[in-house]
């Protein structure tokens, strides 16, 4: 599988690292693509993160199986600014492909009316900017269709799973999980 993880300055740091290495642990090839025009992306903790691409680089998005975006202030101050974000969104969608958010994030695919009619989670706070949908705020983690959600970065290594478990199953991603944990 292919994945594309969105990066912009005062991205939830634990949100984005814990998800990446789950996947990475399971195999996953991974793009990380900022969308500030440079590879240098500021974390909310102020750690400094070089990613492979900038987004305006990445070709042939019909290859990629999903889009990961993580949450903090980066996904509700500077995303919703960015028009190349709704673009990716509508894209991954248009094409049936998987698009997973966390903490905050949910709401740029929300917004866009994608949770109509389907179970999500999102950051308690930004559920008022979703239209339509289930907001199931006791949730951590939530998988509907080809869209998955978590709440914070309390779930990360829960979304990373979740997201693993959508493209090879329960028994792989419990697998995954064991080795995760340091068990066999």
């Amino acid at each position: 599988m292919k994945f594309l993880m969105l990066f912009a300055d005062n991205f939830e740091d634990v949100e984005a690292i814990a998800t990446l290495d789950v996947l990475k642990r399971g195999g996953e090839e991974i793009t990380c693509a900022s969308i500030m025009g440079r590879l240098n992306v500021q974390t909310k903790c102020g750690n400094i993160l070089t990613v492979d691409s900038l987004i305006e680089d990445v070709i042939d998005l019909k290859s990629y199986d999903c889009l990961i975006i993580p949450g903090g202030p980066g996904s509700f101050r500077i995303m919703p600014n960015v028009p190349i974000v709704t673009e990716l969104i509508h894209t991954f969608v248009k094409n049936d492909k998987v698009v997973a958010s966390i903490c905050a994030a949910p709401h740029l695919v929300g917004k866009l009316g994608y949770f109509k009619d389907r179970l999500y989670t999102v950051h308690p706070g930004f559920e008022g900017e979703i239209i339509g949908g289930t907001y199931l705020r006791d949730k951590g983690v939530v998988v509907d269709g080809k869209f998955i959600t978590a709440k914070s970065m309390y779930y990360s290594i829960e979304f990373g799973l979740a997201i693993y478990e959508f493209f090879h199953g329960y028994e792989k991603k419990e697998a995954l999980r064991k080795a995760c944990q340091g068990e066999k």
